[in-house]
């Protein structure tokens, strides 16, 4: 009987903690221009997770959290599954948005949980004062919202070896035929849901052109040319068709909202000796938010990966 009530109290917490991690997230998804909550901040990356973590302990008993740390730290991290799990089911969230946030989530709940066990031994009979973090988010989140969020720009640099006249890979650059699937090696961000490119085509051959790239899910950019040197370099700048964005939780939250932008796409080409060629793909992308400093590093790698796998496509259509 005690072994039935010891894991009906601890399920008791994680739910808990789950209810209140989806109401939050429900919450922080209100958009608007002077909305109080936002899903890209510190509040809902950083400090959401330590009251998800904190909330299954409330339900513990003292002597529980005095002897298990295994408790305070795996009770907090199964609530953040259970919640990951919920968010995907439900389709609130994609593959890549759960990839995104999972560090911070596992990583401060878990933190707060383990620091959390003593101070809530101490305070266990202050149930006001104890009760009273679950409003924390709430309160810090209309305070970071007035502070001026942050625009920077960030640049991605990939580049590729093909053996190949200048001339033969400029053809397959300012226009992509069709990528079949079996030139295309998709990537962990391809299985979570980022769309890989189909085909690019061009107006015309000079300056003012426009280049129109297509992906999977009908998703297109409008690319205008705006610099042009024919077999050395070739320069985009990048919009998306807002038409074509498809439903997905990604591309509603990155490409429909505020918080990122393609800026500039440039090919480089550099003769090397033996008849080979140095092929540079540059992307450059804005984001304005309180969290540029971990928003960027997840969109270097997100860039990065769709560079080298789309220069791998064209080296080897190129390489004699």
């Amino acid at each position: 009987m005690r072994t039935v009530v010891l894991f009906f109290t601890r399920s008791l917490g994680v739910i808990a903690g789950t209810i209140y991690a989806l109401v939050l997230r429900l919450v922080f998804n209100i958009n608007g221009e002077d909305a109080p909550f936002s899903l890209f901040t510190v509040t809902f990356i950083w400090v959401t997770p330590v009251v998800i973590g904190i909330i299954p302990l409330f339900f513990a008993s003292k002597e529980l959290l005095q002897k298990s740390y295994v408790f305070r730290i795996g009770s907090p991290i199964l609530t953040v599954t259970v919640f990951f799990l919920l968010c995907f089911l439900t389709r609130i969230e994609d593959i890549i948005c759960l990839w995104i946030i999972l560090i911070p989530y596992v990583v401060a709940a878990a933190f707060a949980g383990f620091i959390a066990g003593e101070i809530i031994v101490k305070i266990k009979d202050k149930k006001s004062t104890l009760y009273s973090i679950v409003l924390l988010p709430f309160i810090v989140s209309p305070i970071e919202q007035q502070f001026k969020t942050t625009v920077e720009n960030y640049k991605v640099v990939t580049k590729v070896i093909i053996r190949a006249s200048p001339e033969v890979i400029w053809n397959n650059i300012i226009r992509v035929s069709q990528i079949k699937e079996s030139e295309y090696t998709r990537g962990f961000f391809n299985y979570a849901g980022i769309p890989r490119p189909l085909y690019a085509e061009l107006n015309k051959d000079t300056l003012g052109g426009t280049r129109v790239g297509h992906f999977e899910g009908g998703l297109q950019f409008v690319e205008k040319v705006i610099s042009w040197d024919r077999n050395r370099h070739i320069g985009f700048n990048i919009s998306v068709v807002p038409s074509t964005i498809r439903k997905t939780v990604f591309d509603q939250h990155i490409l429909k909202g505020n918080y990122f932008k393609f800026l500039q796409a440039d090919y480089n080409l550099t003769v090397l000796p033996d008849g080979r060629t140095e092929l540079a793909l540059s992307s450059s992308y804005q984001l304005n938010s309180h969290l540029n400093w971990y928003g960027s590093y997840y969109g270097n790698q997100l860039l990065t990966d769709f560079q080298e796998r789309l220069l791998q496509v064209i080296k080897n259509r190129c390489d004699r």
